[in-house]
């Protein structure tokens, strides 16, 4: 069944994108921007923040400036497992032109965060290739799970970056700060 990740404003009844100050896509310039994602609940989705650098869970540098956009996945894209169950979902993905950046963000101490990234990006990824009308229109090289508690990578990335090369194609990279 096609989905379309990108489209905004999504197209569930009851969807985010229907709350009064609610944004599923957004957009900067700036050379330096942070990714939020609020604690549900409510379970809301994550977005651009340009002001509250306390806030952030990932900071992206934008050194070039160009227009990215920024469309939340996690609370606005439904993907079910053939159960009909709710499937986890990465919190986002970063639109750079026709490149695609999905994110997982974090913001825990304790362990097992990689691995659960890891698991919601492979699961986002792999439905965006099957389902999306529109997905071999954009390239895709890399995936970032981003933990505000823990900036830098940890011990088991190396086997979780392997095993998501295995799944997805892409490099998995675990930092709090993406370069565009």
């Amino acid at each position: 069944m096609p989905i379309d990740f990108l489209n905004t404003p999504c197209t569930k009844a009851n969807g985010n994108c229907k709350i009064v100050g609610v944004t599923c896509k957004s957009s900067t310039t700036n050379t330096t921007f942070g990714l939020c994602d609020k604690t549900p609940p409510p379970s809301l989705p994550a977005y651009i923040d340009t002001a509250n650098t306390a806030d952030w869970i990932a900071e992206v540098k934008n050194v070039n400036s160009k227009t990215i956009f920024f469309k939340a996945i996690d609370a606005c894209v439904d993907i079910f497992r053939p159960s009909g169950e709710m499937e986890s979902r990465c919190d986002g993905v970063l639109i750079d032109g026709n490149i695609l950046t999905f994110v997982e963000l974090k913001d825990r101490a304790s362990g097992g965060w990689v691995s659960k990234g890891r698991k919601q990006l492979t699961i986002t990824i792999n439905n965006f290739i099957a389902n999306d009308p529109n997905s071999a229109n954009f390239n895709m090289v890399e995936a970032y799970v981003c933990n505000k508690q823990r900036p830098l990578a940890v011990t088991s990335i190396n086997t979780e970056s392997q095993q998501f090369k295995n799944e997805t194609g892409l490099t998995l990279k675990v930092n709090r700060t993406i370069n565009i």
